[in-house]
């Protein structure tokens, strides 16, 4: 009996740990619809909403959620206490791992990506329109238009295990 729970409770644990290694991470920004938020596969996700003059950030994680303004300063002033100055001990230099940020950003996939441009100049809109149309891939993405609009959609997914993985894997 002992042995089927534990069984039950590793199972359960394995379970657990595969769903939050390939559960989707998921960035979008879209100015079409005022959406920017990340989102981690159903384990929470951190919603910018813009507001006339304010900025509003809420949290989702799970059962718990937390709305807060963040350009809105706390009443509460945090009294720093004094404390003695550690003695100085020497500090070894650390290179920042350059090519392993590389290779965790190359992990990331873009779903969705799409851009309006106006320059508000009728003659850099008509420089720009040509390269733009006759370039194939810019084409499909890009568009410039005469009618004002700056507009930009992107989202962006990537999965625990794929970042892990390009971290931990060999030098290129």
């Amino acid at each position: 009996m002992l042995l089927t729970i534990l069984a039950i409770l590793i199972a359960l644990l394995i379970l657990l740990l595969t769903w939050v290694l390939f559960a989707p991470l998921s960035i979008r920004a879209d100015t079409y619809e005022d959406k920017y938020y990340l989102q981690w596969g159903g384990i929470g996700k951190a919603e910018l909403i813009p507001a006339p003059e304010d900025i509003l950030i809420r949290l989702r994680v799970a059962f718990w959620k937390k709305d807060f303004y963040p350009l809105h300063f706390s009443a509460r002033k945090s009294e720093k206490k004094e404390e003695p100055a550690p003695a100085e001990k020497k500090k070894r230099k650390r290179h920042f791992p350059f090519r392993r940020l590389i290779r965790v950003l190359k992990s990331f996939n873009i779903k969705d990506f799409r851009l309006e441009i106006d320059t508000d100049d009728f003659v850099w809109n008509a420089y720009l329109w040509p390269v733009v149309h006759n370039i194939a891939p810019l084409r499909r993405h890009i568009t410039v238009n005469f009618q004002g609009r700056n507009e930009c959609r992107i989202l962006i997914q990537n999965r625990i295990w794929r970042m892990a993985w390009a971290w931990l894997r060999g030098k290129p």
